[in-house]
């Protein structure tokens, strides 16, 4: 009987370690893990008035990975991180331009889910930001 109980314990001790799923820890771990890994396609973006709709047409297309690369559908290239500054989410992207100039574009991200992004470009040249809409598919 005494051996019973310890292969039974040991069974459920095994078992919960086996079932548990690494949970996010951090605001900015859980948006990576929602944007990594798959395609995300502009469908809409709204500076000031001003809505434009790329549904139905080629578009833009950025892809980010795990291990921390991203690509896009403009032929750039590089790196980029998720980070908490001034109490908001922003994707911090570092690429070298086809002529290998280093470029760092900064997005707020406005939301992020399954299937849906919105981020937020603020440009120092222009008086408004602009939202942008992705779909995952």
């Amino acid at each position: 009987m005494k051996y019973l109980n310890i292969f039974f314990i040991t069974s459920l001790v095994l078992l919960n370690v086996s079932c548990n799923k690494k949970i996010a820890s951090t605001q900015s771990e859980l948006m990576n893990n929602m944007l990594t890994n798959k395609s995300w396609y502009l469908d809409y973006s709204i500076n000031g008035n001003n809505i434009k709709s790329y549904l139905g047409q080629s578009t833009y297309i950025i892809t980010y990975y795990k291990d921390g690369r991203t690509e896009d559908s403009d032929g750039l290239a590089g790196t980029y991180t998720i980070e908490m500054v001034n109490n908001k989410s922003q994707i911090h992207v570092q690429v070298k331009t086809n002529n290998g100039n280093p470029l760092e574009v900064v997005y707020d991200i406005v939301s992020v889910g399954t299937s849906k992004l919105v981020l937020l470009k603020n440009n120092s040249t222009q008086p408004s930001s602009t939202q942008l809409f992705f779909s995952s598919k």
